[in-house]
């Protein structure tokens, strides 16, 4: 009784594969025909909040930047999708502040 379905969840877990591969090759072959409009910029902003030692936490700001961007759904030629982008436009980043010890890992 076990092998049937363990045969079914392969052939599942293939076509799954497969389907997400014929998925991202689509969309590059897409992208290689739409050169010139595949590509992109974003404004992105970024913010930094840096927990320091007295529990308070202290925000930076970068200057907004453009960043490049595929006109596609999955991400191309080591660029993320502009829908992506466009969703994350205002990126906070938290970042602690103190030094890191290994023998005094107890932080909350």
């Amino acid at each position: 009784m076990a092998k049937p379905i363990r045969k079914y969840v392969k052939a599942v877990f293939a076509i799954a594969i497969l389907a997400a591969a014929v998925a991202w090759l689509a969309d590059w072959l897409l992208l290689l025909r739409n050169k010139a409009d595949g590509f992109g910029q974003v404004e992105v902003h970024r913010r930094f909040a840096i927990h320091l030692k007295n529990r308070q936490i202290e925000q930076r700001m970068e200057k907004p930047h453009l960043q490049g961007c595929v006109h596609s759904i999955f991400p191309h030629y080591r660029q993320a999708p502009c829908w992506y982008l466009v969703r994350h436009a205002n990126d906070l980043q938290d970042v602690d502040g103190s030094p890191w010890h290994f023998w005094d890992d107890d932080r909350p």
